[in-house]
């Protein structure tokens, strides 16, 4: 009749991520007979592959061999089944980041995806990333920051809570300028005064594409094609443009604008000679 041994030790090891359910055991057997031993060979698993504390761990399969002083292994019999826990912790991963340049729009947001290193086998992860350029204004090669990472849960068995990642990852991009365009001044007709000065209204000025809050003034000076009286006349505009967020944007200009300029009105004086009587009321 065989002899029962018993599992004396039986503990596993807290391991990493690595998206099986092995553990690494540490064990022995005791109830030899005398100085007898026999070897012993052990397969167990976590209850399953995921990150977690205090995980199952169970002993599957124990195979006897024969050992020392005589120990047989047919000469011992021994149970399976025994449990203990240990933890699987999270696989911390690496990751490269590319921005996509962007159009400026007055904030420092960036567009920014994340390649990660170090995932399982074919397992894919999904992410959210928020990153921001170093400022908001136009330039290139600028220096994008990850700020916060969130994973989830991708293909190919791939689930977030079995990885971990730190954000600051960095890289560049460029913003270009963005498009603004002028429109809405007009000007006042006037008299003919032998000049081609012009009086434009700016009130009214348009900048099509400013983003609220940016500082962006524009100066204005115009002059009538030519100084003579017409109507719908051409005024040739020149413009500056000054302000904290002037180079954050390529303008196009209003080039022209129309106004009349009108006939000015003479008075004038009369003198006539004298003459002698020829029976006529001309003078």
């Amino acid at each position: 009749m065989q002899k029962v041994l018993l599992l004396s030790t039986f503990s596993a090891s807290d391991k990493v991520y690595d998206g099986n359910n092995t553990p690494t055991i540490t064990s022995a057997v005791s109830g030899f007979v005398g100085s007898e031993t026999v070897t012993h060979s052990i397969t167990a698993t976590f209850d399953n592959k995921n990150v977690g504390s205090n995980k199952v761990v169970t002993a599957n399969s124990i195979t006897l061999a024969d050992g020392t002083n005589g120990g047989l292994a047919s000469n011992y019999s021994i149970s399976t089944g025994q449990t203990t826990t240990a933890n699987i912790t999270a696989k911390a991963l690496t990751a490269t980041a590319s921005t996509s340049n962007k159009v400026y729009d007055g904030l420092t947001t960036a567009t920014t995806t994340l390649t990660f290193s170090g995932l399982t086998g074919s397992e894919t992860l999904g992410q959210t990333v928020a990153s921001t350029f170093s400022d908001k204004n136009v330039a290139t090669g600028k220096t994008v920051t990850v700020n916060s990472i969130t994973l989830a849960d991708g293909s190919n068995g791939g689930l977030a809570g079995n990885y971990s990642i730190s954000p600051g990852q960095t890289t560049t991009a460029n913003i270009t300028a963005k498009a603004l365009t002028v429109s809405g001044i007009t000007a006042s007709n006037k008299t003919y005064d032998a000049t081609t000065s012009a009086t434009l209204d700016t009130s009214s000025v348009s900048y099509s594409g400013l983003v609220t809050g940016d500082i962006f003034t524009g100066s204005y000076s115009g002059v009538f094609a030519n100084a003579n009286v017409g109507t719908g006349k051409t005024i040739n505009i020149t413009s500056s443009y000054s302000g904290a967020d002037v180079n954050n944007y390529t303008v196009t200009d209003q080039s022209t604008t129309t106004a009349n300029i009108t006939a000015k009105v003479l008075t004038a004086t009369a003198s006539a000679s004298n003459k002698t009587y020829d029976g006529a009321t001309t003078a």
